[in-house]
């Protein structure tokens, strides 16, 4: 298949999904709340300068660009960076693709990877990452998502992990203590319930964005993505529908984002919610909020799930030993950790995660889910957001009633099965 070919392929594919995996990513990449605009600059090609894209916009914009201006200090290279809204994000992309366009390095969300790499539009890396000898310092999981048939397309800049966060007030007035199994969760949760105060809450809005809790559970239970109407998936379904009709979970999780679920949890209205590290800061800074976080209950396995994004460098780039001297600047332990603060996210290596400023209880918790952050592979990245989109239908199908689970799972079964095709 020629790149056009591709090109057209990954076009339906994002269109398809809502755009892509970056419709889920970028809202745990993004600071809450974020979006925005930028602008364009030329490539050069004698490395004097270089273009970098990327979907960083709200409060996560000022310090991508410090960070690039910074190195431009150091370096002498002009960097220019260009904000596109995460929702056009991909789109932008595949546009600038066609008509040879595209920056030198784009920043992209890691689950994107293997589809772009697929297509063509941003290289191999492999013999510059071996070169490098880095990789080694660089978590299984976020690693994991750089690779498409056997090479390496991208280096890992930031990720994010899921947890639970736990109310320990509300929690102790009930006499309970913060859950480890899913079998707990339900017990938990039903136990401080009470009208309009519900035990757990997450995001299950429209959209991919609403499938992350259903596959947390869904992978507790031992299920694999490719088997979504299997015993597993029965097995998490069934969970959910405990849970709602213990009245301990409310039906507005079907239109909650996670800035939403964050809200019901900062006021009070919810004794626990999965969320990602991204509304650390904005919860410690809530005040009188006495809060813990505890990792994701476990089942027949214990999961947490990946949000990343990854760094690349495009087909267009005529610059492409300078791109990669600043994507390897930037992933320097010291640079990171002067960084990734300010972003609320992970660091991707474990050498940038035994720094000082890790050491907080909370922070660790995150950290250590990066080992078992599922993220999904180079087959399943490319069309995962076709698949997360029916796994959110079913979640609505099943929780508001309209369908039996069986049904619900059999259509999302029908949908990953077509998309896997």
């Amino acid at each position: 298949m020629n790149i056009v070919d591709h090109l057209n392929l990954t076009r339906r594919r994002l269109l398809i999904g809502g755009l892509g995996a970056a419709g889920l990513g970028a809202i745990a990449a993004c600071t809450p709340g974020g979006g925005n605009a930028g602008e364009e600059a030329e490539q050069t090609g004698d490395g004097s300068s270089l273009t970098f894209w990327h979907y960083y916009g709200g409060g996560a914009t000022a310090p991508i660009e410090a960070l690039l201006a910074k190195y431009t200090q150091e370096s002498g290279v002009a960097v220019t960076p260009r904000l596109i809204p995460f929702g056009d994000f991909n789109r932008t992309l595949l546009q600038s693709a066609t008509s040879g366009d595209l920056p030198d390095i784009a920043l992209v969300n890691a689950f994107d990877t293997a589809l772009f790499a697929d297509s063509g539009m941003i290289v191999d890396l492999s013999d510059r990452v071996e070169e490098w000898g880095e990789s080694d310092q660089y978590f299984s999981g976020p690693m994991a998502t750089t690779t498409f048939d056997g090479a390496t397309y991208a280096v890992p800049h930031v990720a994010d992990t899921y947890s639970l966060w736990v109310n320990n007030a509300t929690l102790a007035a009930a006499g309970q203590q913060a859950p480890t199994t899913w079998t707990e969760v339900e017990a938990v949760a039903a136990a401080v319930s009470e009208g309009q105060n519900f035990g757990l809450v997450f995001c299950g809005i429209e959209g991919v964005e609403g499938s992350t809790a259903w596959i947390l559970r869904f992978l507790a239970a031992g299920g694999d993505i490719r088997d979504l109407d299997s015993d597993a998936g029965l097995a998490a379904m069934d969970s959910f529908l405990r849970l709602k009709d213990a009245g301990a979970i409310s039906e507005g999780v079907l239109t909650w984002n996670e800035d939403d679920v964050t809200l019901q949890f900062q006021n009070g209205t919810a004794a626990m919610m999965i969320n990602s590290a991204s509304y650390l800061s904005s919860l410690a800074e809530a005040g009188d909020l006495d809060f813990s976080v505890v990792p994701m209950p476990s089942d027949t396995d214990q999961f947490s799930f990946l949000s990343a994004e990854n760094l690349t460098i495009t087909k267009d780039s005529a610059n492409a030993d300078a791109a990669w001297e600043l994507i390897t600047w930037m992933q320097q332990p010291d640079v990171m950790n002067e960084y990734l603060p300010e972003r609320n996210k992970l660091p991707v290596r474990s050498d940038t995660a035994e720094a000082e400023i890790w050491a907080d209880e909370t922070r660790q918790v995150f950290i250590s889910q990066l080992d078992v952050a599922w993220a999904p592979d180079e087959e399943v990245a490319p069309v995962s957001a076709e698949i997360f989109t029916g796994i959110q239908n079913a979640l609505q199908v099943s929780l508001s009633g309209s369908g039996t689970p069986a049904d619900a799972l059999a259509a999302a079964q029908a949908t990953a099965d077509e998309a896997l095709a």
